[in-house]
C-alpha cells in the first residue's frame, strides 16, 4: 500500500479567496508525485467535491480531501465503497448481531466496520 499525501490551494469560484486542501491517496499503485502536484495546480479555481471527483478519475485509490472555508470543515471520501463479495453461506454471529444466511456480505461488513 502507497499513501500519498500532499497540500495545495485552490481559490474558492463565489469569491476568490484561497482554500489549502489537504490530499490523502491510498492505493496499491505508484503515482508519481509530479503528476499530484499538477494535477492539483489544474483546480486554480474549483469546487471541494468537483475537485475530488477529478482527482480519484485520475488516481482511483482511496482518497480523502480536506479543506476549511467560511468556518466549515469539509471532507470528501472517493473509492471506500466495498467491492461486490457475493452473500453469506451461513448464520454468522457477531458479538450480539445475527446475520442470517443469504444477506449481502458488504452489509456485514459495514456494520462491523463502525
Amino acid at each position: 500500500m502507497n499513501i500519498y499525501r500532499y497540500q495545495f490551494v485552490s481559490h474558492c469560484p463565489n469569491n476568490q479567496l484561497p482554500i489549502i486542501y489537504s490530499l490523502e491517496i491510498e492505493t496499491d499503485e505508484v503515482i508519481h508525485v509530479e503528476h499530484i502536484v499538477t494535477a492539483a495546480a489544474l483546480h486554480d479555481s474549483a469546487y471541494h467535491e468537483e475537485i475530488a471527483d477529478d482527482l480519484h478519475e485520475r488516481f482511483k485509490g482511496r482518497q480523502t480531501l480536506k479543506a476549511h472555508h467560511h468556518g466549515v470543515d469539509i471532507e470528501t471520501r472517493r473509492g471506500f465503497d466495498l467491492p461486490e463479495c457475493g452473500r453469506l453461506a451461513e448464520r454468522v454471529i457477531i458479538g450480539k448481531t445475527v446475520f442470517e444466511k443469504g444477506v449481502d456480505a458488504r452489509l456485514v461488513v459495514e456494520a462491523v466496520s463502525r
